[in-house]
């Protein structure tokens, strides 16, 4: 049982948090050998890799990317106004030069945003053949579970078929 949780700590270390192999066997006393046989027995390069690409994760950099332009806009929106009070029109012109540069970055990440957004939305179709799959499986696995879950499950496909139907 020891072996197994910390696979499963393993796991989340590797996937989730982006460890590397001779951390995770560092921090878990176990050897890099067995954590590079369990990172290809079961695939978690490609799922970490799948996490990392995924549209949330690139939208949470985009965000921050936005984020961290945002507040440069800001700073050298500050500093023209310091320069207007001196009447520095050299400096005025140079920052207002930055500031277009920095709104044009913006509004290009902004577009990009809205790409992933555009490209990522799950159909209603999609979802519910998802939904459909992962239901048959618990009825196999867990058929008391499956059956406990019911109304749970009419419920959310009841919700989900609003939102996205």
């Amino acid at each position: 049982m020891a072996k197994e949780k910390e696979k499963k700590t393993a796991h989340i270390l590797f996937v989730e948090q982006g460890k590397t192999r001779k951390d995770i066997a560092q921090l878990l006393g176990i050897t890099d050998k067995t954590i590079s046989n369990w990172v290809e027995k079961f695939g978690w390069d490609k799922e970490r890799t799948a996490r990392n690409a995924s549209p949330t994760r690139r939208t949470e950099n985009i965000k921050a990317i936005i984020t961290t332009l945002s507040e440069e806009r800001i700073e050298l929106n500050n500093k023209v106004k310091a320069a207007e009070l001196k009447g520095d029109l050299n400096t005025i012109t140079e920052l207002r030069s930055q500031i277009s540069r920095v709104d044009d970055s913006v509004s290009k990440w902004n577009r990009a945003l809205m790409t992933i957004e555009d490209e990522n939305k799950i159909t209603l179709s999609v979802y519910l053949t998802v939904m459909d799959m992962i239901f048959d499986r618990m009825r196999i696995m867990n058929p008391k579970l499956y059956f406990e879950t019911i109304d749970f499950q009419e419920q959310h496909l009841h919700q989900i078929t609003v939102e996205l139907g």
